[in-house]
């Protein structure tokens, strides 16, 4: 089960939700299972990287979820799908994410205690969390 958070901008009124844990679709499952699927779930560069990890792997599984990364330069928020592969318990790939404005790479942020951030519009410091807004998901 995971969480959604909504963000709201005080300036320019801009919305966002962002999601947290495992989803219907995103969850922990071994790569065969994954790649049996007829929908991608996962950005194009991970899903080919799980093939060809398959190929020489038979003994390969995944954990994935949702997860709220910050820029450390920007402080904009990023929603991701982070995939983490095991081969006999020990992590042989994880998810590394970059900002799409600086090119920093991102850091995995508590969204939990996240209270204000920079709005990913208008560029200023009152996009907040709305906790009216909050939501579980199965």
């Amino acid at each position: 089960m995971g969480h959604a958070y909504s963000y709201c901008c005080d300036h320019c009124g801009f919305t966002e939700s962002f999601n947290q844990g495992h989803g219907f679709l995103v969850h922990s499952q071994p790569v065969s299972e994954y790649l049996k699927q007829r929908t991608r779930i996962f950005h194009y560069k991970t899903h080919d990287l799980l093939r060809k990890m398959a190929k020489t792997s038979e003994n390969l599984h995944l954990k994935a979820g949702f997860q709220v990364y910050k820029c450390p330069h920007c402080k904009t928020l990023y929603d991701k799908i982070e995939v983490t592969v095991f081969e006999n318990e020990e992590a042989v790939h994880k998810s590394e994410f970059r900002c799409r404005d600086c090119k920093a790479r991102l850091k995995l942020t508590n969204i939990h205690r996240l209270k204000r951030a920079i709005c990913p519009r208008c560029r200023q410091r009152t996009f907040h969390r709305d906790y009216a807004q909050h939501e579980l998901f199965p």
